[in-house]
C-alpha cells in the first residue's frame, strides 16, 4: 500500500479535526483488511483515487445521458408542439 518515497509530490492541505479522525479510522480499517500498516497519507492518496474514479464515471454516466436524450429544438419548444416532459418521455 505504501508509495516509495520520492514517487510523487508534496502536497499541504488543511483538514478539519474532525476529518482527519475520518481518515485514521479509514487508515485502521484498511490495515485490518490488509494486514499491511497504512499510513494517513496512504489512505489519503486511496480515498483520493476512489473519489476521483467515481466522479469520472458520474461525469461519462451522464455524458452518455446526455447523448441519448432526444433533441428538441427551440422552435418546438416555442410552437408547444413538444415539451421539455415529453421529450425525456420519448
Amino acid at each position: 500500500m505504501a508509495q516509495a518515497r520520492g514517487a510523487g509530490t508534496p502536497q499541504a492541505l488543511r483538514l478539519s479535526q474532525d476529518l482527519l479522525e475520518r481518515i485514521d479510522r479509514y487508515a485502521a480499517r484498511l490495515e485490518g483488511e490488509l494486514h499491511l500498516s497504512v499510513s494517513r497519507s496512504d489512505a489519503l492518496r486511496r480515498l483520493l483515487t476512489l473519489a476521483l474514479e467515481d466522479a469520472e464515471d458520474t461525469a461519462e454516466s451522464e455524458a452518455i445521458l446526455r447523448a441519448n436524450e432526444p433533441r428538441v429544438s427551440w422552435e418546438e419548444l416555442k410552437a408547444g408542439s413538444a415539451s421539455p416532459t415529453q421529450a425525456h418521455e420519448s
